[in-house]
């Protein structure tokens, strides 16, 4: 069972990642062996804010040139946490708009043929995952900081063992579902809702009347572990469908919330927008 960081392509392209800074770099640890990743050492432990899913993590300062060679030669091998791991680089393609790469392959040596490496690189900095799979059963996420060591952005890495992380799950329970409607329409719109669960039985079924400029909240709806498909009926007319996923309540997010606002625009009458809270 797999579990990843969320919006980690985000990282790179929407900024950094700001950590609580309680005490300076102990600057005589950095790693001199020509790592792409090396570690650095902190004077105390509250160097940072750590999340109660990390089961581990380490900072580290990221050579982006070498990882860049490296990746473009087609393997590259990366100190994660004390495990060495090769990535054989399967796919690269340049992110749009951006000086910045996605690099992704196989973990060589894994048992898993699923294991996998994922990595965003951007000029100088670095986001993504390592998947070793097999007898590992964790994953390592990598994202940069705010902070600078000689030059370089600090990056953390951050390891979630997948056994560990069910448990949190599981103790966390299912996020519950809901929607919230809009009426950004000048005239009173009848909207009917009833949402299916992955056995396509009805599980909530109500009708609305919605005034102009009105903003209508969903009671929260106890869902199970999977997919949710709604039909919206708009004025006894016109019929959508729109489909979205019950998860886990957890701070990496949960059940996905749907937001329906009527428009005054006669070929998309709704827009429809799911958001992960």
């Amino acid at each position: 069972m797999r579990f990843k960081t969320l919006a980690i392509v985000g990282i790179i392209l929407l900024g950094t990642v700001t950590l609580s800074v309680y005490s300076s770099y102990n600057k005589e640890s950095a790693q001199t062996d020509g790592d792409i990743f090396q570690k650095i050492e902190v004077n105390n432990s509250s160097f940072l804010e750590v999340q109660e899913d990390w089961d581990g993590f380490e900072i580290i300062i990221v050579d982006i040139d070498k990882l860049r060679k490296a990746a473009d030669d087609g393997n590259l091998t990366l100190n994660v946490m004390g495990e060495n791991f090769e990535v054989e680089i399967k796919e690269k393609s340049r992110l749009e708009g951006e000086n910045a790469y996605f690099y992704t392959g196989p973990i060589l040596g894994s048992k898993d043929k699923d294991s996998r490496a994922d990595l965003y690189v951007g000029e100088e900095s670095l986001g993504g995952s390592v998947e070793p799979g097999e007898p590992w059963n964790v994953t390592y996420n990598i994202a940069p900081t705010d902070k600078r060591y000689n030059g370089k952005i600090v990056h953390v890495v951050f390891m979630q063992d997948w056994e560990k992380q069910r448990e949190r799950l599981e103790q966390a329970g299912i996020d519950p579902l809901q929607f919230f409607l809009i009426n950004n329409d000048s005239r009173k719109h009848v909207m009917s809702i009833e949402i299916f669960d992955f056995n396509n039985k009805s599980v909530f079924k109500e009708n609305y009347t919605i005034n102009p400029g009105d903003e209508i909240s969903s009671p929260k709806i106890d869902a199970e572990l999977g997919k949710y498909r709604y039909e919206i009926i708009l004025d006894n007319e016109l019929t959508y469908e729109a489909k979205v996923h019950a998860g886990f309540a957890s701070n990496l997010g949960g059940s996905e919330k749907l937001h329906l606002t009527i428009r005054d625009d006669p070929d998309n009458p709704i827009q429809f927008v799911g958001e992960i809270s």
